[in-house]
């Protein structure tokens, strides 16, 4: 029996993927939601936020550009004790099939990897 990873018993398939940044909570939030950071990271993106909590987390639809079809995305802010960290945190399910998961994989560690280098600029 192959072990299907990402199937979920009700939401579809589901990705999820988190990075601990060096950055305190309020600088990786300001630059998260910044223009420059935006345009990093909300291309398929509905911006009219279902949820919004400042510092804490999002929820949202998103949609990758090859999908006919919404997912939720959901985007956590976790600070570390010392409070010189982050743990940025992403959650997209509703995906249609494993493919549709693969996508979204490649779409949300190239954005872990550009906010890096948003943070490091």
């Amino acid at each position: 029996m192959k072990n299907n990873v990402g199937l979920t018993k009700d939401a579809g398939w589901q990705f999820g993927i988190r990075k601990t940044m060096l950055a305190n909570l309020e600088t990786l939030w300001n630059v998260f939601f910044s223009d420059r950071g935006l345009s990093y990271w909300s291309e398929g993106v509905d911006q009219g936020f279902s949820t919004f909590n400042k510092y804490s987390h999002i929820r949202t639809k998103w949609r990758h550009k090859d999908f006919t079809e919404d997912a939720n995305l959901q985007i956590r802010f976790i600070p570390s004790k010392n409070q010189d960290k982050t743990t940025i945190s992403f959650h997209v399910d509703k995906l249609k099939n494993e493919s549709q998961r693969e996508v979204t994989k490649a779409y949300w560690s190239k954005v872990i990897e550009d906010l890096k280098l948003l943070l490091d600029s």
